[in-house]
């Protein structure tokens, strides 16, 4: 008896209109930065720390599914789109009270004037660089019997190929 397994076409993923795939991208970036927020704050246990860790690996994956990523953002926060409303009524109060104004510029200015010519009034004494370079190296030291000799000893490669 041979066993012939029936083959179904691998299914192509259903496609979302626009409007669902931006709604998917704004949960999607909702979540991660909540995990984020909760790992940079530190609050949390080193099996939490874990759990969040593949949770954000797995949501910022490129190659997993849609409906692996909607089944981590449910299991990690539950009713997440309830949430984010919630978070979005708190962010519009909270901007509700905010006032903005336009700042007048002030009629009272003050201009500061570059100094022309301004020079450092430092007394050097005429010294050259070398004659203060004798004093701190008395001749017979070291410093003065060592001079630096520039050559022309490059490094090269010298191969031989025989054929």
């Amino acid at each position: 008896m041979v066993n012939k397994s029936i083959t179904k076409p691998a299914e192509a993923p259903p496609q979302l209109s626009e409007e669902a795939v931006e709604s998917f991208e704004v949960e999607l970036c909702w979540c991660i930065n909540q995990l984020k927020t909760a790992l940079r704050l530190g609050k949390l246990n080193a099996k939490q720390i874990q759990d969040h860790t593949k949770s954000l690996n797995t949501l910022m994956s490129r190659t997993a599914p849609l409906i692996k990523k909607r089944q981590v953002m449910r299991l990690s926060f539950g009713d997440y789109r309830k949430k984010m409303g919630e978070e979005e009524k708190r962010v519009s109060k909270v901007a509700q009270n905010m006032k903005l104004t336009v700042r007048k510029p002030s009629t009272k200015s003050t201009f500061v004037r570059k100094a022309c010519g301004f020079k450092f009034n430092f007394d050097i004494g005429g010294e050259t660089p070398e004659a203060s370079r004798d004093e701190e190296h008395p001749q017979g030291t070291p410093h003065e019997e060592f001079r630096l000799m520039p050559t022309d000893n490059s490094f090269k490669f010298n191969f031989e190929v025989s054929n």
